[in-house]
């Protein structure tokens, strides 16, 4: 458990008073106290007494590679805005295990709740009805619903932080079209139970139909050896196929695969920022990643969490962090920004 601690502080201001106007400033300061009492809140309440806040991180695996850039977006969000950020995640991402996990959070008495959803929403209904009894807000730090912008005023999370997949795979189809993409697509997805992976398989595969490309989907599964495998077989079946998306897992099964059938000329595409994938696509191994920008899906939760607990604030929107593509043309600036822990 990585847990991170800092001080709030305070700033104080001493109003300056023209002779004679002492009794209209305290008039002054009275109303707008009034006024402001009049919109404190449960929240409010607690900035007003000063509490500290303690937020947990639900997380979906342990802070290191990719996640630990949601985890060290929340630790800085936390240093930033002087609240406790404690990230906590399952030793197994399974349903249960995570949901033992907020329970924990929920026993520990925390202010605030953010979890890495990835799972259908109707998973988390009944533990985030038990974090609301607690009066514990809760937030999700995962994709939005494919194409909604403004936030559904009876959904049981605050707000949602992360990509829209739907989106992510029809960019995908999008610049595979850009690129002369012919012949067939085949998109593979490593962990079918993860809906936000099936999402951005689905909505690619549907963009190349509906332009004409063949495309077929492919079930695997997390271990490399077996993804080059079942690859390298589909390749030798389909030698027509033009191009490969992994949508839920790091390329390195992909790459071997396009090695050892000496397809050379296999348009390579992935999902996030992994060292395996900017190598690739600096030497041209693999045309493009699709970015979301994960740090922001770390730092983003906890501020929304504060603000609301601190002034009662709810965004009206989704926050989107993606996607966006990371390609030859960008490659070297973000390897920078990787190589700082933020990207």
């Amino acid at each position: 458990m990585i847990a991170c601690r800092s001080l709030s502080r305070s700033r104080k201001g001493v109003p300056v008073a023209q002779p004679g106007g002492i009794r209209h400033l305290a008039g002054t300061i009275a109303a707008s106290l009034l006024t402001v009492a009049a919109f404190v809140s449960a929240p409010d309440a607690a900035r007003a007494e000063d509490k500290p806040i303690s937020i947990y991180f639900v997380g979906c695996a342990a802070p290191t590679g990719f996640h630990g850039y949601l985890a060290r977006g929340a630790e800085e969000a936390g240093k930033n805005l002087g609240v406790n950020v404690t990230y906590v995640y399952p030793d197994q991402l399974t349903i249960p295990n995570q949901v033992q996990k907020i329970e924990e959070a929920i026993a520990a008495q925390a202010n605030g709740i953010a979890v890495c959803a990835f799972a259908e929403d109707k998973a988390y209904a009944e533990i985030a009805a038990r974090a609301k009894e607690a009066g514990i807000a809760f937030g999700s730090a995962a994709a939005p619903p494919s194409g909604a912008q403004i936030r559904d005023p009876n959904d049981f999370f605050l707000f949602r932080t992360g990509s829209d997949e739907a989106a992510a795979g029809k960019l995908t189809a999008q610049r595979l079209l850009s690129m002369g993409v012919k012949g067939r697509v085949v998109v593979a997805n490593q962990q079918p139970g993860d809906a936000s992976c099936q999402l951005r398989a689905t909505s690619e595969i549907d963009a190349l139909k509906a332009a004409g490309i063949e495309a077929d989907f492919l079930e695997l599964t997390m271990d490399p050896g077996q993804q080059s495998e079942a690859l390298f077989n589909y390749l030798r079946v389909h030698p027509d196929t033009a191009a490969a998306t992994s949508t839920c897992d790091v390329i390195d099964g992909f790459l071997s695969a396009k090695a050892d059938s000496g397809r050379n000329d296999l348009i390579l595409t992935g999902y996030d920022i992994v060292a395996q994938s900017l190598a690739a696509i600096k030497d041209g191994r693999q045309a493009f990643t699709i970015d979301q920008q994960q740090f922001w899906r770390g730092y983003m939760p906890v501020l929304l969490l504060t603000h609301y607990l601190k002034y009662g604030l709810i965004e009206g929107n989704y926050f989107l962090t993606g996607p966006t593509i990371v390609d030859k043309d960008n490659v070297e600036r973000v390897s920078a920004l990787v190589k700082e822990g933020y990207r």
